[in-house]
């Protein structure tokens, strides 16, 4: 069982850094957070992920959603 849970918590730091590395987030901060947390970081990541879009894009970025 803690075999498992070992590797669950290894594939997900790894799933979380290459996520990270695509969304131009820090890979290492990613890779440890979903090393350390498991799939629970996966949220996480999309929030900072759409935060640092927003932050990046400015006023301009701005769009109507309907």
């Amino acid at each position: 069982m803690e075999l498992v849970i070992g590797l669950i918590l290894l594939y997900s730091g790894y799933a979380l850094g290459i996520a990270a590395f695509k969304a131009g987030l820090p890979v290492k901060r990613w890779a440890f957070a979903g090393a350390l947390l498991g799939p629970v970081a996966y949220p996480l990541l999309n929030s900072h992920k759409q935060l640092a879009y927003r932050k990046a894009m400015g006023k301009q970025g701005r769009t109507i959603s309907l």
